[in-house]
C-alpha cells in the first residue's frame, strides 16, 4: 500500500504531530511553508493551532491574517484547534469578543473547524482529512428511513412523506383526509390542490413524480448530452 504523504511546515517537527502520522503510515515532507502547518493537497490546507496559541492570536490579530492567507490559497481550508477547550475560559480576557472572533473568521472566510485533544488526535485527523480528501456530496438527499417499531401508520406516512415537497406533517395531514397512501396517489393535481399546504404548483410536482415514466440516470445523461 502506498503511504499517503502531507506537507508539514518545518517549525511542526516538535509538535509531535509529524511522529504520529508516521505511525499511521503518512508519509510526511517537510518545508518552510509560507501559509498554513500542513498542505494535503492543492485544495486542502491545515492551521494547527493549540488553544493558548488559538487565544493569543486572537488579541494579538494572527488568527485574522492567517486566516486570511489560508483561505485566499486554499478552496478548503481548516482550522485545528488542540488541546482542552475549558482552558479558554481562564485564558481569553472576555469569553464574548474571544468566541465573536473565531465566528468573523471562520465564517468570513470559510474555515472548517475541527477539535482535538493531543497530538495523536491531531494526526489521526489528518490522516482522515487526507483519506476522505476526494469526498463529494451526495447528489439527492437519501429518504428518511422509517422505523420498523412505528407499525403500518409509521409506513404510510413514509410512503406519503416521499412525495415532492410533502414532509411528515403534511403527509399526515393528507392521510387523516384521504385514508390511504393508495387514494393519496390516485388523487388529481386539483384534487390534490385543494388540500391545506400543498398549492397547485407543488401538486403539479406531486404529480409529476407519480405518472412521468422512469429513466436511469445514465440514459437521462446521454439524452441531455445527445440535446446539448
Amino acid at each position: 500500500m502506498i503511504p499517503s504523504r502531507v506537507v508539514a511546515d518545518e517549525r511542526e517537527k516538535a509538535s509531535g504531530v509529524p511522529d504520529e502520522l508516521s505511525r499511521l503510515n503518512v508519509r510526511v515532507y517537510f518545508s518552510r511553508l509560507p501559509v498554513a502547518d500542513y498542505v494535503l493537497s492543492p485544495e486542502v490546507a491545515v492551521e494547527r493551532k493549540a488553544v493558548r496559541d488559538l487565544v493569543s492570536s486572537v488579541y494579538d490579530s494572527r488568527l485574522f491574517y492567517q486566516a486570511a492567507k489560508i483561505a485566499a490559497s486554499y478552496s478548503k481550508p481548516y482550522l485545528l484547534v488542540e488541546g482542552d477547550s475549558k482552558e479558554v475560559e481562564s485564558l481569553a480576557k472576555n469569553l464574548k469578543s474571544f468566541y465573536g472572533a473565531i465566528a468573523n473568521v471562520t465564517l468570513a472566510y470559510g474555515l472548517r473547524v475541527v477539535y482535538t485533544a493531543n497530538p495523536r488526535e491531531t494526526a489521526v485527523a489528518i490522516a482522515e482529512l487526507l483519506a476522505h480528501a476526494r469526498a463529494k456530496p451526495l447528489e439527492a438527499m437519501p429518504w428518511e428511513v422509517p422505523r420498523k417499531a412505528g407499525g403500518v401508520a409509521a409506513q404510510q406516512v413514509f410512503i406519503v412523506s416521499s412525495l415532492p415537497g410533502v414532509g411528515r406533517k403534511l403527509a399526515e395531514r393528507l392521510l387523516r383526509k384521504y385514508g390511504t397512501p393508495r387514494r393519496i396517489m390516485g388523487l388529481t393535481a386539483g384534487e390534490l390542490a385543494m388540500t391545506q399546504g400543498i398549492g397547485w404548483k407543488r401538486a403539479e410536482k406531486i404529480r409529476e413524480a407519480l405518472d412521468k415514466g422512469f429513466v436511469r440516470r445514465e440514459e437521462r445523461v446521454g439524452q441531455e448530452k445527445l440535446q446539448g
